[in-house]
């Protein structure tokens, strides 16, 4: 059915009403004469009926279920029928037979449920009264067998009998007493001017040719309604159901039907305590769908604590516009209206608002194809939707969708709560569904007011959702046309309805419909020239977010911002929302325009799945500003870009999935994320803007004062681009630069088809690229070449011929205060990092293999070699060359501790600042060529070696080796400051050309998984074995040595212990020239010759050192002096044992080793004289020996002594059995007299006695005294 001439208020057919009616009171005049009901007859259950008089019935129910039949079922004026029933669930159930329709115009109480089954009609007349516990009042029989209706069946069918069209209306009162009964109107047509009040259960209006009710056990009864003849409800006085339903339910009818109409009409189902009110309108397949003129449909929670409830409106068509009085033409007989019931508000309201929250209000239209004037949604200026939170609470939820069209001019809002609370949602959506028929969709929003802000917490969001939108300049207001439900051919959407929204504080948020298998180019958002999205009241941080199924696009006129007052504005580009859909096969971010976002954030996602598409994201020449104020003082939002594409693979022409052109970024203190994947293409491209003369008219520049700065890109093989042959990431005349933030740029370039293995870069910085950090912010660049190109490549330094000036040669990498990382990797065949243009750090210039996933995440690459100066060029290559282009504030360092591969010096290095080598995972370390540097590190897991060619110069050296040996004594190194730090786990071998000092050394390391500096110490050196030579000057010790199998200290010189440090471990020898002006510092050697001397390393020795003791040994040999004793002894006599000393003695030496021979020439026979005791003696210790010979006095022969005078004595016991008698007289005492120095001594004086010594053979032993053991 055609509605063209339709009529935006809904009116003719809602002043056909009365006519109607009219004609339905003169056919029932007859039977107003009629007092009360006639003909009963009980059919089941407990029931009679008694006339106590004219104007008054009873009846009494008995059962809880009853049937009664009636001829006739009226009530007169002033006439009444009361039920009696056995409890307020009871029913009883009446049908009418006799074909005459019944008015109830008395009045009618129970204090149960009544059911009153009419298929010619029910009319309750204007001042009737109806209270009861439950009503049905229905044209439509009840199908529910009797048998089921007793047995207490909940759910109860009423069907329309043949050729029977009778209509329910309500012109009285009709009020439910107790709480959770159902009064529900059910007909071919259903009229209600009246007032019906059901609070705590359902009042209902429902029209088709089958209704069903549910009788919940909750109160809340659910109708469903199948479509008839003739269909239609209609409302224009009061429904009320708080705490309960309100329910207008029809269906369409294949002759008439009117929908759902509710015309200055009163529909309430506001919250209680015990439960939220809900309000359904629901026109089914009714091609009149729903309408509203004027009105109050209210859900509201108005009590204190009390939240909104619910409103759903459903229909083909959906209309709610103001109450506006007819236009009368005719003077001679004014049509009036009915005057509203209390409570209308004739703007026409929806209101699901609550004290404590926001309630939700649906209305949705359905779309029928090829049925232009469905699914559509018309609100008038003027009308209004409300689901606020009053005073606490977060705002509702209001959704206004239309499949095919909406027009909305009203005011639709969800605040939240004065005094705390979130701001609700809000969607109006026009045109997102519609009909692939050719009739068009979309939606007019001129003019809506939306507020969804929140005073006392987060703002809510405005959600508009079409199929296709264009963003237009403009503020002007809608009007709805004479049709409003016509199909409207485009949506489009004023910049001044975008702004008002903002200003009142609600995040505005556009998405576009999924095209499915429609038009490919369906489901853009694209801002016009001149539109200006402006936020500038103070409302708190606010989001305008566009999501495109397909594209977002904005003129280079458009400017974005958040400016005055306002404040952080988020502004956000999503395209593909559709996942890449088999119509459009992506979306893109095309953008020209100026963003300000003055503290908000930025984010822009495009992906192209389709072949030949060219950038998913483009911004071109655009300013895009984070920071509050505009100034870098202040802080800043973030931009996040990502892009996804798939170029061409044969003919077209793309630039890289992400593709920026002359663009100013700035986000002070916000971090910038760039990432694109590109297949046939680059990844990303940050490239300036030229004109014709090849100078660019805007350099893109991001910057940021302490925010980072990521870029990441994957690519491949594209012979068609202004970058073939693909790269990961290019920087063209591109400038990146942070003060204290961190800027990382890594970039894949994998192989394609049709590469011919030359290939594209990871990294490509060129023409006059910079980036640059002026405070203490890190650099990082990753880059990986899977074809023939380099990983990274900063250059070149020649300008490129033909557009481009030499003022764009330059390349830097630079960073004030803070670190440079360069990792890089390819296939191995040619250069993977290409240095042609300066790297610099204030602190460190790490260098080291890395790679990048395929979804641009840098990692190392641990296991692939490093190549060091000279003219290397392939794999992970740093030439001499490109080394006198690198500098760094702390030290370079080649490796990390988790670099697991060789490292080879195969030229000259020689740097300003320190140079450290490492490989902590695993390899080795070879040195085949000179290093020189203020502080060098050699620190490995395996060995460090170098050649004769290879000598180190340094100020300090670490070399330290975890797993293996440190070999440094081939060649002529100069640590000219003195200090070697370091140890292996094997040997450790050291020479030195000078002056040397062991001490504790710390040198700059790379940690991998931190990707930050590290220190490196050894605080003393330990190995299985130490060697530490210097070929001339002295060997310092300043830290502890300590060994497993033996440690030799080589001083070319002296050895110098000022600090007191200590050698232990196994035995140890310290190797000087000389002891003179050495400070040992409590060291000692071991065993009886701890020093040796007269031995030189490596050269004459004339000492054996023991293997076993720690030794001193020295080159040079003191002098050392025996002097042999002066002796003397008489003539005749055999020679002394001649003694001797030592003098000169050093170190504490004991001169145990020191031996020799003494004699003289002197014999027993020699006369009296003096004679020379001559000496020769070695030393063991190495000592030269000098001997002072001694004298030996030979003195006169000694004088022949008197003989004793014998004596006898008296018997002897002693001698008296070894001689005889003498042949002598006996004497009494000595021939000299007793000698006074015999004294006591018994045995002096028998010896006397015997001075002719006799023989003794035959002296036996005695146990006397003077036996023969006394001699």
């Amino acid at each position: 059915m055609a509605m063209h001439n339709r009529s935006p208020r809904f009116q003719p057919r809602l002043q056909l009403r009365p006519v109607a009616l009219a004609l339905v009171c003169l056919g029932l005049a007859p039977a107003l004469a009629q007092t009360l009901p006639t003909g009963f007859s009980a059919i089941a259950g407990g029931v009679t009926a008694a006339t106590p008089n004219a104007a008054t019935m009873n009846i009494n129910q008995t059962t809880a279920r009853a049937i009664a039949q009636w001829n006739t079922f009226s009530i007169s004026t002033g006439a009444t029928v009361n039920v009696a029933q056995p409890s307020a669930s009871s029913v009883l159930l009446n049908r009418v037979i006799g074909g005459e329709a019944s008015t109830i115009a008395g009045s009618l109480n129970a204090n149960g449920r009544v059911f009153l089954v009419n298929p010619a009609g029910v009319t309750f007349s204007k001042g009737s009264s109806v209270s009861v516990g439950g009503l049905v009042a229905s044209t439509l029989d009840m199908s529910t067998s009797n048998a089921d209706f007793m047995a207490g069946a909940s759910k109860l069918e009423f069907r329309q009998p043949d050729g029977s069209f009778g209509t329910v209306d309500n012109q009285g009162n009709i009020t439910l007493v107790g709480s959770g009964g159902t009064a529900a109107l059910i007909g071919s047509r259903v009229f209600n001017s009246g007032s019906i009040v059901a609070d705590g259960g359902t009042a209902a209006m429902a029209s088709g040719e089958t209704v069903t009710l549910d009788f919940a056990g909750d109160g809340l009864t659910t109708l469903r309604v199948t479509p008839g003849l003739y269909s239609g409800v209609a409302n224009s006085g009061t429904m009320q159901a708080n705490g309960g339903r309100v329910a207008l339910v029809a269906t369409s009818g294949s002759e008439v039907s009117n929908g759902v109409v509710n015309f200055r009409g009163v529909l309430r189902a506001d919250s209680m305590v015990s439960r939220n009110g809900e309000i359904i309108l629901d026109s089914g397949l009714s091609s009149e769908g729903v309408r509203m003129t004027g009105g109050l449909v209210s859900a509201a929670g108005n009590g204190a604590g009390l939240t909104g409830g619910t409103i759903d409106i459903k229909g083909l068509a959906i209309g709610l516009v103001p109450y506006t009085p007819p236009l009368i033409i005719d003077v001679s007989a004014p049509v009036e209206p009915p005057p509203p019931p209390p409570g209308n508000d004739d703007r026409g309201v929806l209101d699901a608002s609550g004290s404590a929250g926001g309630g939700r209000i649906r209305l949705y239209a359905n779309a029928v194809t090829e049925i232009g004037d469905t699914g559509a949604i018309a609100l008038g200026a003027g009308s209004i939707l409300r689901a606020d939170a009053v005073a606490s609470g977060n705002g509702g939820d209001v959704r206004v969708l239309a499949e095919r069209t909406l027009r909305a001019y009203g005011s639709i809002s969800a605040r939240g709560g004065a005094g705390s609370g979130n701001g609700g949602f809000i969607e109006t959506s026009g045109g997102f569904a519609a009909p692939d028929d050719g009739l068009g969709g979309g939606f007019s929003i001129d003019g809506l007011r939306v507020d969804a802000a929140a005073p006392a917490g987060t703002a809510g969001t405005w959600l508009i959702d079409p199929f296709n939108v264009d963003i237009v300049p403009g503020a002007a207001a809608g009007t709805l046309p004479t049709n409003p439900f016509e199909p409207l051919a485009a949506s489009t959407i004023q910049d001044g309805d975008i702004n008002a929204a903002l200003n009142g504080g609600t995040s505005v948020r556009i998405t576009t419909g999924d095209p499915g298998a429609g038009s490919p180019t369906d489901g853009d958002i694209r801002m016009f020239n001149g539109v200006r999205i402006n936020y500038n009241t103070a409302n708190g941080p606010l989001t305008f977010q566009l999501d495109a199924h397909r594209s977002v696009r904005g003129d280079n006129n458009v400017v974005i911002e958040s400016s005055g007052a306002g404040g952080p504005l988020n502004v956000v580009f999503n395209t593909d929302v559709n996942g890449g859909g088999a119509a459009t096969g992506g979306g893109q971010v095309s953008y020209s325009g100026d963003i300000y976002t003055n503290g908000g954030n930025v984010v822009m996602n495009g992906a192209w799945s389709a072949a030949g598409a060219g950038p998913s994201v483009s911004l071109n020449g655009n300013v895009i500003d984070t920071r509050v104020g505009r100034t870098d003082a202040g802080s800043g939002g973030s931009v996040t870009i990502n892009g996804n594409s798939t170029g061409p693979s044969g003919g077209g022409f793309t630039e890289a999935a992400v593709y920026i052109s002359g663009v100013q970024i700035s986000t002070s203190t916000g971090d910038v994320d760039i990432t694109g994947i590109g297949t046939d293409t680059s990844g990303v491209r940050l490239s300036s803007r030229f004109t014709g003369t090849g100078f660019p008219n805007r350099q893109t520049d991001i910057s940021t004062t302490s925010g980072n700065i990521n870029v990441s890109g994957v690519g491949n093989f594209t012979g068609n681009s202004s970058e073939i042959p693909g790269h990961g990431v290019v920087l063209n005349n591109a400038v990146l630069r942070s003060v204290d933030g961190n800027i990382a740029v890594s970039g894949l370039r994998q192989s394609g088809a049709g590469d011919p293995g030359t290939g594209g870069d990871g990294v490509l910085l060129r023409n006059g690229s910079r980036i640059a950090t002026t405070g203490t912010g890190n650099i990082e660049l990753t880059g990986q070449a899977d074809g023939g190109g380099a990983g990274v490549r900063l250059g070149p330094v020649a300008p490129v011929p033909g557009l481009f000036p030499t003022v764009l040669a330059g390349v830097s990498v630079s960073s004030a205060g803070g670190n440079v990382v360069l990792r890089a990797s390819n296939g191995g065949g040619t250069d993977a990092l290409v240095i042609d243009g300066t790297v610099s750090a204030g602190n460190v210039v790490n260098l080291r293999p890395g790679g990048v996933a395929a979804d641009g995440t840098a990692f190392d690459q641990v296991a692939t070699p490093i190549t060091l100066g000279g003219t290397a060029n392939t794999g992970f290559a740093v030439s001499a060359d490109e080394f006198s282009r690198i500098s760094a504030g702390n030290a370079v360092v080649a490796g990390s501790n988790a670099h697991a591969a060789d490292i080879n010096v195969v030229g000259p290095l020689a740097l300003a600042s320190g140079l450290s080598l490492q490989n902590g995972g695993g390899g080795n370390i070879a040195l085949q060529a000179p290093i020189t540097a203020p502080r060098v590190g050699l620190v490995s897991a395996g060995n460090i070696t170098q050649t004769a060619a290879a000598p180190i110069t340094a100020g300090t050296l670490l070399a330290l080796s975890t797993g293996g040996s440190v070999l440094l004594d081939r060649a002529a190194n100069n640590v000219s400051a003195n200090t070697l730090g370091g140890g292996a786990a094997g040997a450790f071998r050291y020479q030195d050309v000078d002056e040397l000092r062991i001490g504790p050394v710390s040198v700059i390391g790379y940690d991998a998984a931190g990707n930050a500096p590290q220190v490196v110490s050894a605080g003393s050196m330990a190995a299985d074995t130490v060697f530490v030579r210097t070929l001339s000057g002295d060997l310092q010790l300043g830290t502890a040595v300590s060994s497993t199998s033996g440690t030799d200290l080589v001083a070319a010189a002296r050895f110098q212990n000022v600090g007191g440090a200590s050698l232990s471990g196994a035995p140890w020898r310290v190797w000087a020239d000389t002891w003179i002006g050495e400070t040992r510092g409590g060291i000692a050697g071991s065993g009886l010759l701890p020093n040796l001397y007269n031995c030189a390393y490596l050269g004459l020795c004339g000492v054996t050192v023991s293997p076993g003791d720690n030794h001193f040994i020295y080159a040079q040999r003191p002098t050392a002096t025996v002097v042999i004793v002066n002796a003397s002894r008489q003539a005749g006599l055999n020679n002394p044992l001649f003694t001797w000393s030592i003098t000169g003695l050093i170190l504490g030496d004991s001169g145990a080793g020191f031996n020799g021979a003494v004699g003289t020439t002197a014999t027993r026979s020699s006369p009296p004289g003096a004679y020379a005791i001559n000496g020769s003696f070695t030393s063991a210790e190495g000592y030269l020996v000098n001997v002072v010979p001694g004298t030996l006095t030979v003195g006169g022969f000694p004088q022949i002594p008197q003989v004793d005078v014998i004596r006898e004595l008296p018997t002897t016991w002693l001698y008296d059995r070894n001689m005889g008698p003498p042949p002598i007289c006996f004497a009494t005492g000595p021939l000299e007299g007793d000698r006074g120095a015999q004294g006591n001594d018994v045995l002096a004086r028998e010896w006397s006695r015997v001075r002719s010594r006799p023989n003794l053979t035959s002296c036996v032993d005695s146990e006397k005294r003077n036996g023969c053991a006394d001699f």
